[in-house]
Parts: structure tokens; C-alpha cells; sequence
């Protein structure tokens, strides 16, 4: 069973990993951060990959975070538009 997957959820989680892998304080990073800003590599998207869908039951494709152009918000909408795009 697929956990529901909200935009608010979806953007406080990617806050809180990019937070740790960061080391910025998630308090201070701006949903309208370009993920450029953290500089994600191939490994650190596989990891977030696997982490995400331990935390929502759901897979999702690494290259969903290497997406570099998108914000932070853009991304969490993304990602819970294809999950719907999949529960239909």
C-alpha cells in the first residue's frame, strides 16, 4: 500500500535531507532554491532516491533530484504529480 503523498509532506522532506547533506540549517533553506544549490551528484541521488521511498513506501527514479534547474518546490510538485499520474 502506497502512503498519500501531499506537496507539504513531499517539500519538508526534501528540506530536511538537503538540510543534512548540506549542513545548512533547514530552517534557512528557501523552497525556492534551485537544487543547483546544493550540488547533488549521481550518488547523493541515488541515496535520496532510496531514503524517499523508505519514507513513503513509493520508488522513484534517481534523476527526479538531479534535476538541477528545479526548486525546491518545483520538485515536490513533480514528484507528487507523477505519484498521481501512477495511483490512477
Amino acid at each position: 500500500m502506497y502512503t498519500l503523498l501531499d506537496s507539504e509532506r513531499v517539500r519538508r522532506w526534501i528540506v530536511v535531507y538537503l538540510a543534512v547533506i548540506s549542513g545548512e540549517d533547514s530552517e534557512t533553506i528557501d523552497l525556492d532554491s534551485r537544487l543547483s544549490h546544493f550540488d547533488i551528484d549521481s550518488v547523493d541521488a541515488v541515496a535520496m532516491a532510496l531514503q524517499f521511498e523508505t519514507t513513503f513506501n513509493r520508488s522513484i527514479g534517481a534523476e527526479f533530484f538531479l534535476v538541477s534547474e528545479l526548486t525546491i518546490r518545483e520538485l515536490a510538485g513533480q514528484i507528487v504529480a507523477n505519484a498521481a499520474g501512477r495511483d490512477v
